[in-house]
């Protein structure tokens, strides 16, 4: 059976030491908050809150002048130019560049499986569940999903260098542009932090669970996610991800 629930500043954790105990916890919790399609973030240590590259030590100066570094330099070496800001602070964000983003995926195995991918068994990992639609009902008082184009996205992604720009205080959940095969595989999603810097389980602690995989399980639910066909190359569909999971796979 899963672990009992414990309680840390009002977020419910349950501990999964099997793939059915950790699909059951995600069924449950689902249709606990009234059958929402849960968003999923897998992290390899359970103790690191869910707070975005730029907010965590040590803290960007600039972030303007690393947004327009980014866009300058990188033109030269992308097939197709990104269409708007976002798909540009995106782009940022997918190739390790401080952003305020959070990465999401609405696949329940994909977030375990991107809470295993580099744990080697000497900590605790943990997966996430965000019900994504009370977020953005708590914090801008819409219980939509928000797309880029959206007006009220525009206030958090304000022109590089712009004078007066202020930051909403509260981090909402957004949609991205299905624009990549990585990101469709990945079945991606956002959260963009405001200008308050704390982990997002400080603002909606009960629409939260912290699912935590014990430190002597992460090897073999690894393992047992690659039998159910969730691998380097399925997360991953591209040359990279192809060859490491051959290397994986013959352990080489």
């Amino acid at each position: 059976m899963p672990g009992k629930p414990r309680h840390r500043h009002s977020v419910v954790i349950r501990e999964a030491t099997s793939l059915s105990e950790y699909l059951k916890l995600h069924s449950d919790t689902s249709k606990g908050w009234g059958d929402t399609k849960i968003w999923c973030r897998g992290q390899s240590n359970t103790t690191w809150k869910l707070l975005p590259w730029e907010y965590r030590p040590p803290f960007v100066l600039d972030s303007d002048e690393i947004r327009s570094e980014f866009q300058l330099k990188s033109w030269p070496l992308l097939k197709n130019l990104p269409g708007s800001e976002w798909e540009w602070y995106f782009l940022m964000q997918h190739y390790g560049l401080p952003t305020r983003l959070l990465d999401w995926s609405v696949g329940s195995l994909l977030g375990l499986y991107f809470a295993l991918r580099n744990n080697t068994g000497e900590t605790a990992a943990a997966v996430w569940l965000l019900d994504p639609w009370a977020l953005n009902e708590k914090t801008i008082k819409s219980a939509e999903l928000l797309l880029t184009t959206d007006d009220a996205a525009r206030p958090f992604l304000p022109p590089i260098f712009a004078k007066r720009a202020k930051l909403p205080q509260k981090p909402i959940a957004i949609v991205p542009p299905y624009n990549s095969p990585r990101i469709t595989v990945q079945r991606g999603a956002f959260t963009v932090h405001g200008s308050e810097r704390m982990g997002l389980e400080s603002f909606i602690p009960e629409r939260l669970m912290k699912i935590e995989i014990p430190a002597n399980q992460c090897v073999r639910m690894k393992r047992d996610l690659r039998l159910a066909g969730i691998n380097e190359f399925t997360v991953f569909p591209d040359l990279d991800g192809l060859c490491r999971e051959i290397r994986a796979e013959l352990n080489c």
